[in-house]
């Protein structure tokens, strides 16, 4: 069955398309890992494919609102199961002595130059991009990965979602960009344990 054909079902059995809508709108699909972290979350149900080795959460919409009506990002969330199977969906919170236990302490990524850096990092609506600088790969030969905090602004207790930054990657083609959720990226900042000298944001 097409979609066309199984929309034209559903509005004959329902009697009229904002009804087919309404009630298709009523569930809420979450794809989650085995850590909570939510990686899909959509009306539609998502195939066997994009679920792959991670976990499936159903749930009202009506359940799924702190997402939206908080205006945060979805990396700020994540599926906690109850002791009865029961998914719930919470705000996540870091202390910063995870970040601090082996003693990397988080750097903020203020801006700066976008000449004069050893890692460049340029955040958009839609994703942020990290640049190596040539000179830096010359003179380090190890492929660090890097892993950026995205935090409530000037504030790195607070992580909003986080980004982990291939080294081989990096190095191989000098600039990495992923997808990111994050909303009002004007009033965030960004965080990373340190391994270069200077880093940089545009």
């Amino acid at each position: 069955m097409t979609p066309g054909e199984r929309l034209a079902l559903l509005k004959k059995e329902q009697g009229s398309l904002a009804k087919v809508l309404a009630t298709e709108n009523e569930t809420t699909y979450l794809i989650y890992t085995d850590n909570g972290d939510i990686v899909y979350k959509s009306t539609k149900p998502p195939t066997e494919d994009a679920i792959g080795d991670n976990e499936l959460a159903t749930l009202k919409t009506t359940d799924c609102k702190i997402i939206d009506e908080n205006k945060k990002g979805m990396g700020q969330f994540s599926i906690d199961k109850d002791e009865h199977g029961v998914c719930h969906i919470v705000l996540k919170t870091y202390e910063m002595d995870k970040f601090t236990a082996t003693g990397n302490f988080l750097t903020e990524v203020k801006p700066g130059s976008s000449k004069v850096f050893d890692v460049k990092v340029h955040v958009t609506g839609a994703a942020i991009t990290v640049t190596i600088h040539a000179n830096t790969i010359k003179k380090n030969t190890t492929e660090h990965n890097l892993k950026f905090y995205a935090t409530e602004k000037g504030d790195p207790h607070f992580v909003i979602d986080q980004f982990l930054i291939d080294g081989t990657a990096l190095h191989k083609t000098k600039k990495v960009t992923i997808p990111h959720t994050l909303t009002d990226i004007a009033d965030i900042s960004i965080y990373t344990s340190k391994i270069y000298d200077k880093y940089v944001r545009v």
